[in-house]
């Protein structure tokens, strides 16, 4: 049986209750999403994510808009056209 323990972490409530909603569409709670996440940065030694954003985006947009990018390159174009 495995050992749990409890850890509080604090987690912008947009982004929660969206994650909240991905996991429970593949079949998994937040706790669980977690643990996996933990538990593969454990076995690889690092992130385990493909690809991270090396330069910082700066500054959220004042309407706190939820934006996502497939590039840094893309990401750069719409704060520039937001400037």
């Amino acid at each position: 049986m495995a050992n749990n323990t409890t850890y509080n972490i604090r987690i912008d409530s947009r982004i929660r209750k969206e994650a909240d909603e991905l996991f429970k569409s593949m079949g998994m709670s937040l706790s669980s999403a977690i643990n996996l996440f933990l538990t593969q940065s454990v076995i690889q030694r690092r992130l385990p994510i493909n690809e991270i954003i090396a330069e910082p985006l700066g500054e959220p947009p004042a309407d706190d808009e939820y934006h996502s990018f497939e590039s840094w390159e893309q990401a750069k174009e719409w704060l520039n056209a937001e400037a």
